[in-house]
């Protein structure tokens, strides 16, 4: 498993312990970067396209998702 990997699942293992983010979710991000810190220092300290290249990746998914989201929720709210 690589170090993008790890810390992908981190990611998702620090948001999960969430049930609500409010009204305010991005007031969280600084309080899970934190919590990632190190594997982040880690990864930016090897500097190896592959992990970036998966950062990308996942960072596209996310996108697509919120915009699948919103999509599904502006219909629901017409």
């Amino acid at each position: 498993m690589s170090r993008a990997t790890r810390l992908i699942r981190k990611l998702d293992k620090a948001l999960a312990l969430h049930k609500s983010f409010g009204d305010d979710p991005e007031a969280f991000v600084d309080e899970i970067l934190e919590a990632l810190d190190q594997d982040v220092a880690t990864i930016q300290s090897k500097d190896k396209p592959i992990h970036w290249a998966e950062i990308y990746v996942e960072r596209d998914r996310a996108l697509i998702k919120q915009q699948v989201l919103n999509r599904i929720m502006q219909k629901s709210s017409e």
